[in-house]
């Protein structure tokens, strides 16, 4: 298991990225707690990178090494490039919740990008409190797939020590759809009421989201939560159509007894992926969004 732990106190001067604004921002390790610390301007830090250091005084660090990432992920900036988010996930914390409505693409998509960095997925359907027999059906799917799903509530704190129990010796990226209660859940597990938290609205059982910008917390010296603003621009590392099977276990496994072994699973004849959609093996609303991303992304 990645453990942050123990690479940190590998060095004395040696700490993790928690926090970036311009060339400044936050490092802690078990050592030395929180420090300030100044970048040089050709340095490409990002928040999750574990870094060496030197002292510039009593209450700042210069940083002058950068560790290779076990992983990245990845958005698109306003100008439409890619960049780096956060690095170093070992599990992403898919919030979903009978209000509102799941999104399944956006579901999938963190699916797709979990698997491509080849880290951990946990669905965590928060507000159980809510009646949610529209999407226990679908939860079923993933769960047959082998995802692990945990209901809870953050609002009346139910069954929040098993969800605390899963953070353990993990940096955990907490995500979801704006109104599904991610900053509730964050106030929770840092036992605080300092992050902002907005009902859903009325009127469109949507929500708007909070967070402003990506922040590591420390839960305890193994283990991290981070808080990211927005969703929609994470952006999944895709070079070909192998990529985005591997967020499709069910077509992946299948892929070979295709007729074809290039075989896309759109337009061929004797696909074996459209025969098990047709007789409902594999699930239509994955199927179709599987489509979809191999047109959002090739």
């Amino acid at each position: 298991m990645y453990n942050h732990k123990s690479l940190i106190k590998q060095y004395d001067k040696k700490a993790l990225v928690t926090e970036l604004h311009g060339n400044r921002g936050m490092l802690w390790n078990s050592h030395s707690g929180f420090q300030s610390f100044l970048k040089r301007k050709q340095d490409n830090v990002v928040i999750g990178d574990f870094v060496r250091y030197e002292a510039l005084d009593e209450t700042s660090v210069l940083i002058n090494e950068i560790e290779p990432p076990m992983n990245q992920v990845e958005r698109l900036n306003k100008k439409g490039s890619k960049t780096n988010l956060v690095n170093n996930v070992t599990q992403i914390l898919l919030v979903i919740a009978p209000e509102p409505k799941p999104n399944y693409l956006l579901i999938d998509k963190f699916i797709l990008i979990s698997e491509l960095i080849e880290c951990k997925l946990v669905v965590v359907v928060n507000k159980s409190d809510i009646k949610k027999d529209h999407i226990d059906q679908e939860l079923i799917e993933y769960s047959k797939l082998g995802y692990q799903l945990i209901d809870i509530s953050a609002k009346y704190e139910t069954n929040i020590l098993e969800f605390k129990n899963l953070l353990n010796n993990h940096s955990s990226l907490l995500v979801g759809q704006s109104g599904v209660g991610k900053s509730t859940i964050t106030n929770l597990l840092l036992n605080s009421d300092n992050i902002k938290t907005r009902a859903l609205s009325k009127k469109s059982k949507q929500g708007k989201h909070t967070t402003t910008t990506t922040k590591i917390h420390l839960l305890d010296d193994d283990s991290f939560l981070i808080d990211t603003p927005g969703i929609e621009n994470l952006h999944p590392n895709i070079t070909d159509i192998a990529d985005i099977k591997k967020g499709f276990i069910e077509i992946n496994s299948h892929d070979l007894k295709c007729k074809y072994r290039d075989c896309s699973h759109l337009n061929e004849p004797s696909c074996v992926i459209k025969d098990m959609v047709e007789t409902d093996r594999i699930s239509r609303q994955r199927y179709d969004n599987y489509k979809k991303l191999l047109s959002t992304y090739l």
